[in-house]
């Protein structure tokens, strides 16, 4: 009882916490990054990219588009700083990987609802099916093509096992590899399951409907490589090779990058300065403020158990702002 008291106070808490700070001074914005929508929801316990039903999503959506100001990702820093006492405070709404719902169900989702998104893709899949190393691995387990006890083996981790892997370890230690094994252990869970799905990936086509119907497009790398153990010239190859072919198939210029795995640090942005992006976002879950870097902006990663827990995790998040406003403003 004590548990569903709980729940149900969580959104008139997170109003609360919103009013106020909307009625501080407080200059602070948020980064919602979002990857599989879909039906059925799928639990994050034994997924590593689990499908938010569509009625959450719709639900989270039109949370944010009632209560903060919605603002496309390239214009967020604008809107912090010019953000005053008694506004909304501003979010914006992003997506990551080379994913099929992108186009089939978020965008309606979101045209429907008139807001504004940006997606960081790879433009691995531009051609033909492609399906990353995680798509794989959970393919392999669902289908019985590799079953739980065979984990370790796969990532080199079987010796003094009390018990098996579960996917997301599984997931840790791959995430982990250098690229030459994780690539490896890809073409390994390729066979396993027989090539690639035709419908996996993102197609050009798809890319061009996102662009065409006013959706920003940004860079996720095409190879999905964890950036910061790379070298100067593998770094600088991740941040070029395939942002061109991309470019061409949205039509438009691509200025953001969003890392791989969220990861990233002042010689990552350095490095995507120099290839000529404007803004880069990591996986760092804390508001974005006037003098944040803006090659290391942070992104949230929304919760997917209730819209309470939700709203009140976006209101906490934007309570934790350094400051609240320029001094001697009004």
């Amino acid at each position: 009882m004590i548990a569903a008291l709980k729940a149900r106070l969580r959104i008139p808490v997170a109003r609360m916490l919103g009013l106020l700070t909307r009625l501080s001074q407080a200059q602070a914005g948020l980064v919602l990054v979002y990857h599989r929508v879909g039906d059925p929801h799928e639990p994050r316990r034994g997924h590593l990219d689990p499908a938010l039903g569509t009625g959450r999503f719709e639900a989270q959506l039109d949370h944010l588009r009632r209560h903060y100001d919605v603002v496309p990702a390239r214009q967020l820093l604008g809107a912090v700083k010019s953000r005053r006492r008694g506004h909304r405070l501003p979010v914006a709404i992003t997506f990551d990987d080379d994913l099929a719902s992108h186009a089939r169900v978020a965008m309606p989702i979101l045209a429907r609802l008139e807001l504004p998104a940006t997606f960081f893709l790879c433009g691995a899949s531009l051609q033909e099916p492609f399906a990353f190393w995680w798509q794989r691995l959970q393919i392999a387990l669902d289908t019985g093509a590799i079953e739980d006890q065979d984990l370790a083996a796969l990532v080199g981790r079987e010796q003094a096992r009390s018990r098996p892997l579960d996917i997301h370890e599984a997931g840790a230690a791959i995430t982990a590899m250098p690229p030459g094994k994780r690539e490896e252990v890809a073409g390994s869970l390729r066979e396993r399951i027989g090539g690639d799905p035709s419908g996996a990936g993102l197609r050009g086509d798809s890319v061009r409907s996102l662009a065409d119907s006013g959706f920003e497009i940004g860079f996720h790398t095409r190879d999905h490589h964890a950036l910061p153990p790379l070298d100067d010239d593998l770094l600088g190859r991740a941040l070029s090779d395939g942002r061109s072919e991309l470019a061409a198939a949205a039509g438009t210029e691509i200025t953001s990058v969003a890392y791989p795995y969220g990861k990233a640090n002042p010689r990552v942005a350095r490095a995507a300065r120099v290839a000529g992006f404007r803004l880069g976002f990591t996986g760092s879950p804390k508001p974005v403020e006037p003098d944040t870097d803006p090659l290391l902006i942070g992104r949230f990663d929304p919760p997917y158990e209730s819209l309470g827990a939700f709203a009140i995790e976006v209101a906490r998040l934007l309570r934790r702002t350094r400051r609240r406003g320029r001094r001697g403003s009004a």
